[in-house]
């Protein structure tokens, strides 16, 4: 009996440790398709439609995405609603708004677009999520591969992406909180994979003659004057500006913070007299926002987080100035 009993808890084990290995290595294959996603996001031709479905609203948009010897162009126009378009070239993007006679100029670094979604390092990712592989989808009419990125904390929500099986490249993300459901969803209608694009195409179409061409965005701060003391863990800062706020000479700081895939930007701009000092916070589908003054400065954090997430990073902003 005492034989049986010992074999078996070895097989026991045996399972265990079988079941164990088989969740790591399929956790690396969800993680080699992260990979791919990204790559396909950068290096591939590709057209297509997609919409972007939050808050009970749905908008449509046409992308098309050009690699020219590892450069990168793309355009994002608008189908619905004020007519607007984004242009890339390589680093830097413009956003034009026709209604407003305005272009807005800004760099690539530390933001993602769809199809491209990642900022940091997939394998690092596997610390703040569980990344695993979930079956075959369709999506636009061809078969994708489903990854979960479910969170390990209450300061994220979770992923639920699908890769062309041909191609790699993200087709659908969905961003999703245990408790609510989907928040919103990027899901392409129509795809064309390795399109033929003429250099022509993305150009705007408009010459933004006569506009008004803000080039704030293109300033990166030189000198570092605040810093996140103890944010969420993971979220490390990407992006660092300054803009100006005010014809008085104020300026508004923008910094970004990533855990490589999810988003908070603060921004740090000089109270106005007579503001109260209270906090305030509140949320809108994916979006929470946390605003509180610090010193004589008042800061808003934004992202696609928790609440808990956005508050925690205002309320431990640091002045380094302030350092001894």
């Amino acid at each position: 009996m005492m034989g049986k009993a010992w074999w078996a808890g070895v097989t026991l084990l045996l399972l265990a440790a079988s079941a164990q290995a088989d969740g790591a290595g399929r956790s690396g294959e969800a993680v080699d398709w992260l990979n791919r996603m990204e790559r396909s996001a950068q290096g591939l031709n590709y057209g297509g439609v997609f919409t972007f479905t939050h808050d009970g609203k749905a908008e449509t948009s046409r992308i098309l995405h050009l690699n020219e010897g590892g450069g990168e162009r793309g355009k994002v126009e608008a189908l619905d609603g004020p007519p607007r378009e984004l242009i890339r070239e390589n680093n830097q993007i413009a956003c034009y708004l026709p209604d407003n006679r305005l272009v807005k100029l800004d760099r690539v670094e530390g933001r993602h677009f769809f199809p491209s979604l990642l900022t940091g390092s997939p394998i690092a990712l596997r610390e703040f999520y569980n990344v695993t592989m979930a079956g075959i989808d369709r999506v636009a009419g061809r078969e994708c591969q489903l990854i979960r990125m479910e969170p390990r904390d209450n300061l994220r929500f979770g992923y639920r992406l699908c890769a062309d099986n041909e191609t790699g490249l993200m087709l659908r993300a969905a961003l999703e909180d245990g408790a609510r459901g989907v928040l919103q969803q990027f899901a392409f209608t129509e795809f064309l994979a390795e399109a033929t694009l003429a250099p022509d195409r993305l150009r705007p179409s408009w010459s933004g003659a006569g506009w008004v061409w803000d080039r704030s965005g293109l300033v990166q701060e030189q000198e570092v004057s605040w810093t996140v003391s103890n944010p969420p863990a993971g979220f490390h800062k990407v992006l660092d500006l300054r803009r100006p706020a005010d014809a008085r000479g104020n300026v508004l700081i923008q910094q970004v913070y990533s855990d490589g895939i999810a988003a908070v930007s603060l921004f740090i701009e000089p109270a106005r007299s007579g503001a109260g000092a209270g906090a305030s916070e509140s949320r809108r589908g994916a979006l929470s926002f946390y605003s509180n003054r610090v010193g004589d400065q008042q800061v808003t954090a934004i992202g696609e987080v928790p609440p808990a997430a956005v508050a925690q990073m205002v309320r431990t902003l640091t002045s380094l100035k302030n350092k001894p």
